[in-house]
C-alpha cells in the first residue's frame, strides 16, 4: 500500500533523532564522546558510528526504490519468510530495549576512538537518509521487499524496513545517552577538543 502518513510518520522519527543528538551530545568533550564504562561497551561515539554504517546499508537500496529502478530479486519476491522476519525485527529492534542483541560484524564500529566531527557526519548521513525515506512517498511499502545487507537470505517488506530502522535510531541514541548517567563519566570541561 503506498502510504504518504506513514512515511511523515518515519520522517519525524529521524528528524527526532536528529534533534537528540544536538540536544545530548553537541557540548561533549572529545573525552566524553570517547568514554566507555568497559571494553565490552560501546562508547558514545561508536553508538553513532553504528548507526552511521546501519543506515549506509541501506543507501543503495533506497535510491532505486525512490527512483522507480528497484528490482526484487526472485527470493525477496517469493520468500515465505518475508512477514515473520519483519515482525521478528520490528519486535527486537524496538527503541525500548527487551533483550541486548549481538551486532553482526558488518555494522561493528571499527575503530574505538573518533574526533567529533563524527557528530557532523553522523548529522549529515541522517539528513541523507531521511531524503531517501521521503522518496519512498508513493511507492507501494507493503510489496515491496528488500533483503538484510548483513544476512541476504532475510527479507522484509519496505514498511517493516523503515518502522525498526528509525526504532533502532532511537534504541542505540538512548544507549548512548544512558552513558552520560554511569558512574565514571567524564565531568564535563569548558574546552571542546576536535
Amino acid at each position: 500500500m503506498i502510504d504518504p502518513n506513514f512515511i511523515e510518520q518515519r520522517v519525524k522519527r529521524g528528524i527526532e533523532a536528529k534533534e537528540k543528538v544536538s540536544t545530548y551530545f553537541s557540548n561533549l568533550s572529545i573525552e566524553q564522546f570517547n568514554w566507555k564504562p568497559s571494553d565490552e561497551k560501546w562508547s558514545i561515539a561508536e553508538c553513532i558510528q553504528h548507526l552511521l554504517i546501519a543506515d549506509q546499508c541501506y543507501f543503495k537500496d533506497l535510491t532505486e526504490i525512490g527512483n522507480g529502478l528497484y528490482q526484487m530479486t526472485p527470493w525477496e519476491r517469493y520468500s515465505p519468510l518475508t512477514r515473520v522476519w519483519g515482525k521478528f525485527l520490528k519486535d527486537q529492534m524496538k527503541e525500548i530495549v527487551k533483550k541486548k542483541l549481538v551486532t553482526h560484524k558488518l555494522l561493528t564500529p571499527t575503530s574505538s576512538a573518533y574526533s567529533l566531527a563524527l557528530l557532523t557526519d553522523y548529522n549529515d548521513n541522517l539528513s541523507s537518509f531521511i531524503k531517501l525515506v521521503r522518496y519512498c512517498k508513493n511507492v507501494d511499502l507493503d510489496r515491496t521487499v528488500i533483503n538484510s545487507p548483513t544476512i541476504k537470505w532475510i527479507t522484509y517488506s519496505l514498511r517493516d524496513a523503515l518502522e525498526f530502522l528509525f526504532e533502532h535510531e532511537h534504541r542505540h541514541l538512548n544507549q548512548a545517552i544512558s552513558l552520560m548517567n554511569m558512574e565514571g563519566f567524564p565531568k564535563a570541561n569548558n574546552k571542546k577538543n576536535l
